[in-house]
């Protein structure tokens, strides 16, 4: 959604603001910002000027410290405020949302009026339309800016609420009130009831659900109902609250609602819908299921495969249950360019488990092989990233039994580091050997003797173990994790 809102040069200036902030001392090199950000020299002394006025906007002069030598750049932050934040608080103020907020409430009236709201020319506000409309059609939806607010955007309603979810989820996330204006607290006491009821629901799909469930109830109240014909996919109850209970404590939300039973059950199955897809179910909640699709087979079925895995029946067990999810959620809905926290999550992979991502990558093409997911991977570009979520869950959750030989200088700092290999969460289980020929993988401060046969998995560390060392350790596992 970034790149609709902010120019090439401001996308430019985020980047170099993000790599900055992710080097250990946030200093980098002209050549470096040349090779991996892509500006020139000549463009560097604007970006950091742009940069300081965004910096300026969102966290004060006082909040940060950057500056220019002869081939450095510099930046800190006086505060702690993660890269995502900074540039959401940027874009808050941009027209882009402005203008989905106001046609949200249907307040919008004429270009003119919000142009002079934002201080900017009308000719301006005619380029930022563009953007609107080129967000608009990634979903399939049109925009009519000569008809009233209430009908400026065109469409399925389903994809209407859909855009919406995704605008507030992205750009507000938690601070969502900011859009929406005002509290709903008959939906907050109906989601707090639910939180108590099932205590293992996350967080971050309360959020999800909170922000879906006030677009559904808002556009209700306007009168936006979800057409007679709408068809659902074949989904399947949540395994703790089928739909029956669900429908008598979701009726309380639709009191002061004037509904037809025919549209008011219509209503409850899409918020039911929501709740199914949304809500992350931990696998040793799940029951027995009978996983019948093809298209779930297939999966596991590549996975064991090409990843040299057995899987137990728990874990096929929540892969039929998280595979499931994901497709009748691309069913549903339709969006057709990628999530950019779902690239920069799979980013973030490559950067730390590359061994993974080339393996999850193999995995991904022996897919696409088969003309069901081949299809499904062209119509929904971000199914094979929701795919991947599911296998980051089993691939480290795993505890596999791994034999490893520790040799250090001192049998104090063995035993010292002994512990730690066990409390460090390392996703395997931990046996240690005597010898080299019994060892999976070899964890050593000291030379190995050269008449021993050099193991495939070694790892030689400090004492005590350093940060590099730990990274070093985690690497190497996941390594030998791969091989097998």
């Amino acid at each position: 959604m970034e790149r609709f809102i902010l120019t090439e040069k401001e996308q430019q200036v985020f980047k170099l603001c993000s790599a900055l902030l992710n080097k250990e001392h946030g200093i980098m090199n002209f050549e470096e910002i040349v090779d991996d950000i892509g500006l020139s020299r000549t463009t560097i002394n604007y970006a950091i000027l742009k940069l300081r006025d965004i910096l300026n906007l969102v966290v004060g002069e006082e909040g940060y410290s950057l500056y220019k030598t002869t081939d450095k750049v510099y930046l800190e932050l006086n505060q702690s405020i993660s890269f995502q934040i900074l540039k959401n608080a940027y874009i808050a103020d941009s027209f882009f949302l402005h203008f989905f907020q106001e046609v949200y409430h249907e307040r919008f009236s004429n270009l003119m009026k919000e142009t002079e709201a934002k201080f900017m020319s009308y000719e301006t506000g005619k380029k930022e339309l563009v953007k609107c409309r080129e967000y608009l059609q990634h979903f399939s939806l049109q925009l009519c800016t000569k008809k009233k607010a209430s009908k400026m955007i065109s469409g399925e309603e389903k994809q209407i609420r859909f855009m919406f979810f995704c605008m507030v989820l992205s750009q507000f996330q938690c601070k969502y009130i900011d859009f929406f204006e005002t509290e709903n607290s008959q939906l907050n006491l109906f989601l707090d009831s639910v939180l108590e009821e099932f205590p293992y629901i996350f967080q971050s799909s309360n959020l999800k659900i909170k922000i879906f469930y006030r677009i559904v109830l808002d556009r209700i109240k306007k009168g936006h109902l979800l057409p007679d014909d709408i068809v659902f996919p074949n989904h399947f109850e949540c395994p703790v609250l089928p739909l029956t209970v669900f429908t008598q404590k979701v009726e309380l939300l639709f009191l002061d609602i004037d509904l037809t039973a025919q549209q008011k059950n219509r209503e409850i199955d899409f918020l039911y819908f929501l709740f199914c897809t949304l809500i992350y179910q931990p696998a040793n909640t799940l029951g027995p299921t009978n996983c019948q699709t093809k298209e779930c087979q297939l999966f596991i079925d590549t996975i064991e495969k090409v990843g040299g895995m057995t899987l137990t029946a728990i874990e096929k067990r929540f892969i039929c249950y998280a595979h499931k999810q994901c497709i009748v959620w691309h069913q549903m809905f339709h969006v057709s360019f990628c999530f950019r926290h779902l690239m920069t999550e799979q980013e973030r992979f490559i950067e730390k488990k590359s061994e993974y991502i080339f393996l999850w990558h193999r995995m991904v093409d022996r897919l696409q092989e088969t003309p069901v997911y081949r299809e499904l991977f062209l119509q929904h570009p971000n199914m094979p990233f929701f795919l991947q979520r599911i296998l980051n869950s089993v691939f480290f959750s795993r505890e596999i039994p791994c034999k490893v030989f520790l040799l250090c200088y001192s049998a104090i700092t063995q035993s010292m580091a002994m512990e730690n290999l066990k409390n460090r969460q390392l996703m395997i289980q931990i046996d240690f050997v005597n010898t080299l020929k019994e060892a999976d993988i070899v964890i050593s401060e000291l030379e190995l003797p050269y008449r021993e046969t050099m193991p495939d998995f070694i790892c030689f560390v400090n004492s005590p173990f350093d940060y590099r060392d730990w990274k070093n350790i985690e690497n190497m596992i996941i390594k030998w994790r791969i091989s097998r």
